[in-house]
């Protein structure tokens, strides 16, 4: 099969496409012929870091962890999959696992999902890592009708999925994104655009409720500056905030910092998929590579600024 993968634990080294022996699925797996992958920011530093260190760490390495695809042979006594289905997910690529970048896929049913009529295998893909993060951001800054809230990078890959989820749960959302993408923030749904740069921060002062920071790059100082007493301030890049750090910021400005990584229960994949049926949730995919150039897609998802989700098809 075909795949992209790591040839080297060293940072140094590039990931290549080429040749890989068909993968062998066991007993408590399902073998899913892979049709499109989205690119997440976990997936180009993983790319680019040192994986040595990792539990069960061999080489080559398939990155990648959003997928869509068709199964091809379910896993041993699962009822809920049969061949032909069309799935997605997200597969953990931990503990010596494959990744979703490559013809074939093996991994255990619980990563998969049937895929919703109406929904295509790219936008699929690009939902899982993305829509489910910003989904917990919203809800660990207790998003609701009538919510102030701030979504800073909101026409990114998390950013764009937490504008719409946002606009759904009824909130007034405030979108910060460059000059360019005003435009599209505005499509996407928002109620008012800023500027993310500094100058456009300092016009605001206290005024939001919550603040999802979904490209992670906000100041401290324009956070609790424009967050409320008794907001929240949740980021995707705060993976381990020390428990004595977030009780000293609450105790002295009863303003919270929380992180809002991905969570895939199986109610959150509901909620996202009836907001996608009712077309409350359309996926951005303005930028697509075939598996061949994903050396290419990968840079660009890293450093081009992409607009929505970056996908490989197959």
């Amino acid at each position: 099969m075909k795949a992209f993968y790591k040839l080297s634990f060293k940072k140094s080294e590039t990931s290549v496409y080429g040749e890989l022996p068909d993968p062998v699925a066991e007993e408590n797996q399902m073998l899913i012929e892979v049709k499109a992958v989205s690119i997440n920011p976990v997936d180009y530093k993983l790319n680019n870091a040192n994986t040595g260190f990792m539990p069960g760490a061999k080489l080559p390495k398939i990155v990648g962890t959003d997928f869509a695809g068709i199964v091809r042979k379910p896993a041993g006594g699962d009822t809920k999959f049969k061949p032909g289905d069309r799935v997605y997910g997200a597969t953990p690529i931990f503990l010596g696992k494959p990744g979703s970048l490559a013809e074939l896929l093996v991994t255990e049913s619980k990563n998969a999902r049937l895929i919703p009529d109406g929904m295509s295998f790219q936008e699929a893909a690009s939902l899982p890592v993305a829509a489910l993060t910003a989904l917990n951001g919203l809800r660990r800054c207790g998003v609701s009708a009538g919510t102030n809230l701030l979504i800073n990078g909101a026409t990114g890959g998390v950013g764009h999925f937490a504008v719409q989820i946002a606009k759904a749960k009824g909130a007034i959302v405030t979108a910060s994104c460059s000059a360019g993408n005003r435009a599209l923030a505005l499509q996407l749904g928002a109620d008012k655009v800023i500027g993310y740069r500094k100058e456009d921060m300092a016009l605001m002062s206290g005024m939001f409720d919550a603040i999802l920071d979904a490209w992670g790059q906000m100041k401290f100082n324009d956070i609790f500056r424009l967050l409320k007493k008794g907001g929240t301030y949740a980021s995707p890049l705060i993976l381990l905030a020390p428990a004595f750090l977030t009780q000293v910021v609450w105790l002295f400005s009863r303003k919270t910092i929380t992180s809002s990584n991905m969570r895939k229960r199986p109610e959150d994949y509901e909620e996202i998929e009836k907001l996608f049926s009712e077309n409350k949730l359309k996926p951005l995919i303005e930028n697509t590579f075939p598996l061949e150039k994903a050396s290419e897609a990968f840079k660009f998802a890293e450093n081009g600024k992409p607009r929505g989700k970056v996908i490989i098809t197959f």
